[in-house]
């Protein structure tokens, strides 16, 4: 029997919901859950309703079109392809000509282009120890060629480190349970981009590929997972510190003695802050320092598009809001434990 309209939406409706509940379910945890649990138990301390900030758009991975770069291509006549044969660079144009070759990955094609400068550095001088008219023509346009590439060279590494699907991943899709690990390796991280940029140089390990270190980035998702976090941070924290202020303030200590109410603020700001929020705060802080070099010649690097230069600078600017936003409330509980005598250390 043939169902009808009704009975189809809703059989949609309740598949809808079944997927909405199973996202829901697999929702990873991440700082703003702790800063909002914060601010409740905080509200049901203080008997005041303590409202959670607005959200605030994230700065977001520009699009593939303001990233990609078009680096300018050889075009080698039937004549000049077999006047080729006499070196490796024959081979490798040939290569090229395939339809693998036409549809590489970016981070094949920057092994490619280091392969073919270093090809063509050996045709150069190879081709160079002969004195007939035709290997000077041919000299004279492999030099062409060679000064050609290596212009383009940087925008092939540019493509490469942009992107790469390991990449884009790395730089726009965070991982939010990886920071609420104690097992964080920001330093073999570091490496692993290190090396990336290393492959700005065409000279720099011209048989080894970038697929390794790209597999490993892509995997963790560091920088996206801190840029993330210090967001949520940078944008819902402070609006919670302007709120407890006047409230903390108005806590009862009298002659510098704690209350019940005042030891129960004390031993919410130690489980969430202290045990929660600041454990992670640790992460991202040493992820913008130790990143800090690399992240800063990024933003120099006239090889790469203004638009990445610009988001990596406003990742930079939310990481001082990030650290603005920690500081004022460090102070503000300071205060408060300062005037009632409390240290902050674990209840009980």
């Amino acid at each position: 029997m043939q169902k009808s309209g009704w009975q189809n939406r809703a059989r949609g409706m309740l598949y809808s919901l079944a997927i909405l509940v199973s996202i829901t379910a697999c929702t990873p945890h991440q700082v703003s859950d702790d800063i909002n649990e914060y601010s409740e138990r905080l509200s049901r301390v203080l008997d005041t309703e303590l409202t959670a900030a607005e959200a605030q758009a994230a700065t977001e991975y520009p699009q593939r079109e303001m990233l990609l770069l078009a680096p300018a291509q050889l075009d080698i006549n039937l004549t000049r392809f077999y006047q080729l044969q006499q070196c490796e660079l024959g081979n490798l144009v040939a290569e090229r000509n395939t339809a693998l070759g036409k549809i590489q990955h970016y981070s094949q094609r920057l092994v490619y282009e280091r392969q073919l400068l270093a090809a063509l550095s050996d045709c150069i001088n190879f081709v160079s120890q002969q004195h007939d008219e035709a290997a000077r023509e041919l000299l004279a346009t492999m030099q062409t060629w060679y000064a050609a590439k290596q212009a383009a060279y940087p925008e092939h590494w540019s493509n490469m480190l942009m992107l790469s699907d390991e990449t884009r991943a790395a730089f726009s899709r965070p991982q939010p349970a990886l920071l609420f690990t104690d097992t964080v390796d920001i330093a073999g991280q570091l490496t692993l981009y290190q090396q990336l940029d290393s492959y700005l140089s065409p000279g720099a390990g011209v048989e080894t590929s970038p697929e390794a270190q790209l597999q490993a980035i892509g995997a963790i998702r560091l920088p996206a997972s801190v840029w993330q976090a210090q967001h949520q941070i940078a944008t819902r924290l402070p609006t919670l510190t302007v709120q407890l202020d006047p409230l903390l303030a108005g806590t009862a200590c009298p002659d510098g003695s704690a209350t019940e109410q005042a030891n129960i603020l004390r031993n919410v700001f130690y489980l969430f802050f202290i045990e929660r929020i600041q454990p992670l705060g640790g992460h991202i802080n040493d992820f913008n320092y130790q990143f800090a070099p690399l992240l800063k010649k990024w933003r120099e690097e006239e090889a790469l598009p203004e638009s990445f230069r610009a988001f990596l600078t406003a990742q930079q600017t939310r990481f001082t809001a990030y650290q603005q936003a920690m500081q004022e409330h460090v102070k503000l509980w300071q205060r408060f434990l300062g005037r009632c005598r409390l240290s902050p250390t674990a209840p009980g």
